[in-house]
């Protein structure tokens, strides 16, 4: 059954790494707390918020081997524990399932289970609904997810106790349309292009003089600066590092300051963006669901005194977006984006009118696009 995050999930996502390969499997995944080094089970992330719990690799409660993994109620009040084994590979198929063998001691106030994570926030299934309480024996339980490869970043395999009692877990297991994950070849993202890199025609300033500054000028400007960041983060072939989108700034800037009214402006701006090819149709994007917490602002499309023509243009590029990875942005294990070959201009001489716009359209578009992800 799908469902929201808890808070201790979410919290306890930020607490991730990667997985070691070895000769035998494409990914060698501890899914069977075998791998214990100095007491602590090797590649799974203990919950460290909280105190309720006492968390342990059990060598006498066991289903397989010669470890399984416990955990313990031992606070005053009801609260979740959580462990997490994530993989960083990338993986193509339709459906990935999290299996394996669970016993519970006097479980109540809650449940006992498996949880698994499409990240960064694709996808979310627990055993809420369907979890385990009371006292039992080991029985095999599985939860599964339609993949989204595209979207996907990192898995988060998670093992629950939330409530009182005590619980224990072995045997877990992996597959991903009927195949052991560990038999299965990660997929190797595709390199971005050189042509971003290899553009330096503005290294020594922009040469931009801006005009007196009217008010029509200073709104065209605002209107720039949000077409510009929303082709940064949305348009395919910039995403791909096709362009250097800091470059294709100043190329557009004078012709854009000589614009003597709307309709000269908003041709201008459509040819350019036609510049940079067609769209290809995207495949997996999806219309953010009416329930979500935080939801992408694009209403300054509608909202702007632009024609028709520009706007059905940018609303076919949000509609065909870019998926997976990004040239400019990437997520970490952290849950933090990472803001990737931004050019620092360190040697450039001050000031330079191009470079503070320039700045000041960044920073503006990564707060206005991802804000949200500190909170």
């Amino acid at each position: 059954m799908k469902a929201k995050y808890s808070i201790t999930v979410f919290i306890f996502i930020l607490f991730t790494m990667s997985c070691k390969q070895n000769d035998h499997y494409y990914a060698d995944f501890n899914l069977n707390f075998e791998e214990v080094e100095n007491g602590i089970l090797k590649d799974w992330i203990i919950n460290p918020l909280s105190r309720h719990f006492e968390v342990a690799v059990d060598s006498v409660n066991v289903k397989s081997g010669k470890y399984s993994l416990s955990m313990e109620f031992i606070g005053d009040s009801v609260h979740q524990q959580v462990a997490v084994l994530p993989s960083y590979e990338k993986y193509t198929g339709k459906k990935i399932t999290l299996s394996g063998y669970v016993k519970t001691e006097n479980v109540t106030d809650g449940w006992a289970g498996l949880a698994m994570v499409l990240m960064p926030q694709v996808e979310y299934i627990d055993m809420r609904e369907t979890g385990i309480s009371g006292t039992t024996d080991w029985k095999k339980y599985e939860i599964s997810l339609n993949m989204n490869p595209d979207s996907t970043k990192w898995i988060n395999f998670v093992v629950i106790l939330q409530g009182k009692g005590k619980v224990w877990f072995d045997g877990l297991k992996v597959t991903i349309d009927g195949k052991d994950i560990q038999t299965i070849r990660p997929v190797t993202p595709e390199p971005f292009s050189e042509k971003a890199k290899n553009d330096r025609a503005f290294d020594k300033g922009s040469n931009i003089v801006f005009p007196e500054l009217t008010k029509q000028k200073i709104d065209d400007l605002e209107l720039l600066g949000r077409i510009w960041g929303f082709l940064k983060y949305h348009h395919p072939a910039i995403a791909k590092g096709n362009y250097n989108w800091d470059n294709e700034l100043f190329r557009l800037l004078p012709a854009y300051l000589n614009a003597g009214n709307n309709i000269q402006r908003d041709k201008i701006l459509v040819k350019w963006i036609n510049k940079y090819g067609k769209i290809p149709k995207c495949k997996t994007c999806q219309a953010t669901s009416e329930s979500a917490f935080i939801k992408p602002d694009i209403s300054w499309i509608e909202n702007s005194d632009i024609s028709l023509k520009l706007k059905d243009l940018l609303h076919k590029i949000y509609l065909n977006r870019n998926q997976g990875n990004h040239y400019h942005i990437d997520l970490t294990g952290n849950m933090r984006y990472s803001f990737t070959n931004e050019r620092t201009y360190q040697m450039m001489d001050f000031p330079d009118a191009g470079f503070r716009l320039l700045a000041l359209y960044r920073y503006w578009n990564m707060i206005h696009y991802f804000h949200h992800i500190n909170i």
